[in-house]
């Protein structure tokens, strides 16, 4: 099964005068069928309201506040995207059990 993978913009903190984001909390969740993994964080922005390419609060979507929190040096996305759908893929297909061969399970 392949992993899908979904990432999410949780809050944003702006300048109240401007609209201008300086803070993202994000997550990105994987998941398969009943397994999921999740791996969350924050980052911190700098931006100049006066450049060409300045984007306030209320024009923002979720897809280029995503973009920025990719693109930012702390997040470093394939390594996130490897390690989330790994321990998806541990959970459909588990290496280790647990319990008690002389101790006999009862249907429930």
């Amino acid at each position: 099964m392949s992993v899908n993978l979904e990432w999410k913009v949780n809050d944003v903190e702006s300048v109240v005068t401007d609209g201008g984001v300086i803070a993202v909390k994000w997550g990105c969740t994987g998941s398969s069928g009943e397994a999921s993994a999740f791996h969350g964080g924050e980052v911190t922005l700098e931006y100049d309201a006066s450049a060409s390419d300045f984007i306030a609060l209320d024009d923002l979507t979720e897809e280029v506040v995503i973009g920025w929190v990719q693109a930012h040096d702390d997040v470093d996305v394939d390594a996130i995207e490897a390690s989330l759908t790994e321990k998806v893929n541990a959970q459909l297909n588990p290496t280790t059990q647990s319990g008690l061969p002389w101790v006999e399970e009862v249907a429930e």
